[in-house]
């Protein structure tokens, strides 16, 4: 099972949904893409979430958008935030 799904790309705008996810990383990568120089637009979604009865935690499948202007290609934005989150998580760990 796929945990993201990629539900329209073009070179200037991309979706994606993260299947059985909640709001956390769905605004962490909003708020990095926003700091993204190129970035017209970066949003998400959720609908109504349900409770995962073996975890405990509501759920749902929010969607990611974002749209960047001509000059910048959609997808390498995203790896570079997607990079700098994984990035942050590394610092974080050392300093612990």
């Amino acid at each position: 099972m796929n945990y993201v799904n990629i539900v329209e790309k073009s070179k200037n705008f991309i979706e994606l949904e993260l299947v059985n996810d909640d709001h956390s990383l769905s605004n962490l990568i909003k708020e990095v893409l926003l700091s993204k120089k190129g970035v017209i637009l970066a949003s998400y979604g959720v609908e109504h979430p349900v409770l995962d009865p073996d975890t405990g935690r509501y759920i749902s499948n929010p969607t990611i958008m974002l749209k960047t202007d001509e000059k910048t290609d959609a997808e390498k934005v995203l790896k570079e935030a997607l990079k700098d989150i994984v990035d942050l998580c590394n610092k974080t760990l050392k300093e612990l």
